[in-house]
């Protein structure tokens, strides 16, 4: 019988450039082959007002462009190599922060992660 276990990984990102990501971004969704049941063709897709929402929220979120760079093959490599365990679902999320510092952010994170000694451990060098 299987066991399931679920690994949460968290990454806080600080946006340096809000205009170079939502620019990349744009790029990489505009040379993406994205189809669906409905639009089983790229151009269609992109072309549909589903596609057009999606754009114009990468163009204007932080939030969205940078899930818009969450690769899951990647994600699920992590596993590649671990014996006797493989991937069996993947899920990815991008929340926006509360604060302007880092600091202040994350305390957010540890509150929403029920880890609030985060916003007490030493500041990075970066």
């Amino acid at each position: 019988m299987a066991k399931f276990m679920l690994i949460k990984i968290s990454i806080m990102a600080e946006i340096t450039d809000a205009g170079a990501l939502r620019e990349t971004a744009l790029k990489n969704f505009d040379a993406a082959d994205i189809t669906s049941d409905d639009y089983p063709d790229t151009a269609d897709w992109h072309a549909s007002e589903v596609g057009q929402e999606d754009r114009r929220l990468i163009a204007t979120e932080d939030n969205t462009a940078l899930h818009a760079f969450v690769d899951m093959a990647k994600v699920r490599e992590l596993l590649d190599g671990v014996p006797g365990a493989k991937a069996a679902g993947m899920s990815s999320m991008v929340v926006e922060l509360e604060g302007t510092t880092n600091r202040e952010a994350r305390d957010d994170w540890g509150k929403r992660e029920g880890i609030p000694w985060l916003a007490d451990l030493p500041e990075s060098a970066d």
